[in-house]
This record gives structure tokens, C-alpha cells and sequence, in this order.
């Protein structure tokens, strides 16, 4: 299989003692984050029809995609998983994940200066948030060699109700969370339907379906830049997110050093 390469710069990206953020390399490690991929959204929440008999959750982005991976270096494990592209790479190759979902017309005019992110995923044994913070520090690296401005992918609600996607995306409006710089419109096979009213939900009730990712990019600073849509493979509602590195929450840019 082929994979994306990291041109020159070097394959570790940070290192933090028991820890070791880096791109993989090959093949072989591009397979240990596919089937850590599987292992948490097939075998333990269900999800991903889609995944193949290897028992490994790949599709055809995976080839464009750089992978990061945590490994521990304590038992040879792999911690956590994500996966980047540029898009550079984006333009050159299938195009952003993200336009499966969405029409994002804005997006080819940021393209340069724009990374994309998706398929996170860590290990049970690991979900204290320090692997989540690892993540964040590898990207603060992908950030520093590449210099992107802009950060972009999906945050999915483990839910596919129609009523909370909804009231969600009401709720991020009377926010003032919606992003300025673009704003992507579902495809038509993604289309979450609309119910003829929303039931306004308190803030507290509305917070307890936030998944982990989605609290953790809100806090960064980041804006809402599409609606809700239905992914019936993954069994979720996904929300586009968008970073601007230059509006980032001073005290998290300061935390993850970006």
C-alpha cells in the first residue's frame, strides 16, 4: 500500500519520555493506526459498517493522509492515532475528506494554508486526555514545519437524532460559533432531515452530549463552519470544525505552544 511520505522533515515529531509522537513511516505502521481504528469504532462502539475482513478500518484517503501515532514506548503499544493532510495534497489528490459530506466552496480559496484532520482515535487504557494532549502536541508540530493557518475536519455526536443535531447547531448559533471564513452545506446522502420545530434544550442538557473531541475544539477556539450531517456509515451526526491559528484561545496556544 502506497502512503503519504513527510517529504524531508523527520518521521518523530516530539518526544515526551514514555511517549513518542511521530509520522509514520510505512506501511506496516500505517496498518497498526487502521487497526487500532477498527478496534475502537467496529469492535467496541459498533460503528464503521464499512470496515474490511482484515479487521482494519482503511479507506482510499489513507494513501494522501500522513498518520500520526503515540506510541508507548513502555509496552510497545499504540496509544493513539490521527490522521493530516495538507491541502496541497488535497488538491492533488481525491480532494478534502471533508467534501464527502459537505459542499464547501470557500475551502479551495484557504486551500493553501490549510490542514485537515480526522479519524482520531485513542486506546481505552489510555483515555486520561493525556494521549488527546499528545495529539495536540504532534499537530503543534505539524504547525510549526508547515506553517498551515487553518485547521479543518469533523467532530461526530455518537447519536443520529435529527432533534439534537439540530438543536446543537441552534444552540453553537445563539453562540455566535459559526465560522466567518466558510460555512459547508450537506450533501444530499448526508443530509441530517430537519424536524418542523426544535425543542429548545438548556445549555447544561446540550453539554452533556458534547463527545470529548468537540468539548476540547471548542475551547481551542474553534467555530462551527457547517451543518449538522448524517453519517449512516459511522452511525453519528458530524459537525465541520475550523481552526484559525491566528484567533486561537491565548492560554491553549500558549499550553500546546502553536
Amino acid at each position: 500500500m502506497a502512503f503519504a511520505q513527510t517529504e524531508t522533515a523527520p518521521a518523530i515529531l516530539t518526544d515526551r519520555g514514555r511517549f513518542l509522537i511521530k509520522i509514520a513511516e510505512n506501511g506496516e505502521e500505517v496498518a497498526r493506526a487502521q487497526r487500532l481504528r477498527y478496534e475502537v469504532f467496529r469492535a467496541e462502539q459498533g460503528r464503521l459498517h464499512s470496515a474490511d475482513a482484515h479487521c482494519l478500518d482503511q479507506d482510499e484517503y489513507d494513501e494522501q493522509f500522513m498518520h500520526l501515532l503515540v506510541l508507548d514506548r513502555e509496552s510497545g503499544r499504540l496509544a493513539g492515532t490521527y490522521r493530516m493532510q495538507s491541502g496541497t495534497a488535497a488538491i492533488a489528490g481525491r480532494g478534502f475528506y471533508s467534501e464527502r459530506e459537505y459542499d464547501i466552496p470557500q475551502l479551495r480559496d484557504i486551500a493553501a494554508s490549510t490542514f485537515e484532520v480526522g479519524r482520531s482515535c485513542v486506546a481505552p487504557e489510555y483515555r486520561t486526555g493525556a494521549v488527546i494532549s499528545l495529539l495536540w502536541a504532534g499537530i503543534a508540530e505539524m504547525r510549526r514545519r508547515w506553517q498551515f493557518r487553518y485547521l479543518i475536519g469533523c467532530a461526530s455526536l455518537e447519536d443520529t437524532s435529527p432533534e439534537l443535531g439540530w438543536s446543537m447547531f441552534e444552540y453553537f448559533r445563539k453562540e455566535g460559533s459559526f465560522s466567518s471564513q466558510l460555512f459547508g452545506r450537506a450533501l444530499p446522502a448526508y443530509r441530517l432531515p430537519e424536524p418542523a420545530s426544535i425543542t429548545a434544550m438548556d445549555r447544561p442538557a446540550l453539554q452533556r452530549h458534547f463527545p470529548p473531541l468537540l468539548k476540547g475544539y471548542m475551547r481551542l477556539g474553534a467555530k462551527i463552519a457547517g451543518e449538522p450531517v448524517l453519517d449512516r456509515d459511522f452511525g453519528s451526526i458530524d459537525f465541520l470544525i475550523l481552526f484559525d491559528f491566528e484567533e486561537i484561545s491565548e492560554r491553549y496556544a500558549r499550553h500546546f505552544d502553536v
